[in-house]
């Protein structure tokens, strides 16, 4: 696996890359980076598909905003990516906050994306949406005793049903405070985006992934009423942990719709 850096709008992008053949590009979950995908690029990688998982802007070891940015403003990101790597349509799958980006993404630039996978839709209305955008910030102030931390995982898996591996919920966490304060930037420009209106005019061929444990997959029947078109998949089980925890399973999924043995 190689990591290196390109140059965005937003500043230097952090990027995770292995394996040969068709290029796809990865956009993780917030609070995550691109090490979201590191259990499943190996299997990728092993079918013959080329990983390029990105860090979005302000997470992982990207640079980021000093003010909060759009969903928009992160597609543009990620257009510069791709261009910086002169990289021919690409596949781009987005998970959660990923999917909003990858969404926008080939909303705004069509030509440049050959094929979509979005797991986990992060579509809300505009009442959820509000909801979501009301809640106050987490306070990441260092507390003598540590609590600051603890009472974090608390949340963390208070989220996850109490259902993810101790792992995943480190790693979230560490992710959540390597963000630091501006680590609300991602959700608040999930939250605002309204990707119907994209998800509903998207011409690129789209795959839409799903796990029954994942609290957006409530959400998959809509999804295929707005755009029956598309092609819906599903996993048992699992958590929005799932790209990490469960890694060899979802990327069979996945490598099987790339390379058409999905049936």
């Amino acid at each position: 696996m190689r990591k290196y850096y390109v140059d965005g709008p937003m500043g230097q992008v952090h990027i995770r890359e292995q394996g040969e053949g068709p290029a796809l590009v990865l956009l993780h979950q917030t609070a995550w980076s691109s090490l979201q995908f590191k259990n499943a690029m190996p299997h990728l990688a092993a079918r013959g598909i080329r990983c390029i998982a990105v860090d979005t802007p302000g997470f992982g070891m990207s640079d980021g905003p000093d003010t909060p940015p759009t969903v928009t403003d992160y597609a543009d990101s990620l257009a510069a990516v791709i261009e910086a790597l002169d990289l021919d349509r690409p596949m781009v799958l987005g998970h959660h906050t990923g999917a909003s980006i990858a969404t926008s993404f080939a909303a705004a630039y069509p030509g440049m994306v050959d094929k979509l996978f979005l797991h986990g839709v992060p579509i809300y209305t505009e009442e959820e949406r509000a909801q979501r955008l009301s809640k106050p910030h987490y306070d990441q102030t260092p507390r003598e005793d540590g609590s600051h931390m603890t009472d974090r995982w608390g949340v963390a898996n208070t989220v996850s049903g109490n259902k993810a591996a101790p792992e995943a919920i480190h790693w979230s966490l560490v992710h959540f405070f390597w963000a630091g304060p501006n680590e609300w930037f991602g959700h608040h420009a999930a939250f605002k985006y309204d990707i119907e209106v994209d998800f509903k005019a998207l011409v690129t061929p789209t795959v839409v992934i799903s796990n029954s444990g994942d609290v957006l997959h409530r959400k998959m029947p809509y999804l295929q009423e707005l755009r029956p078109d598309f092609t819906y998949a599903s996993i048992e089980g699992g958590t929005f942990h799932i790209v990490f925890e469960d890694a060899e399973r979802w990327a069979a999924l996945v490598a099987d719709h790339i390379l058409g043995e999905s049936g």
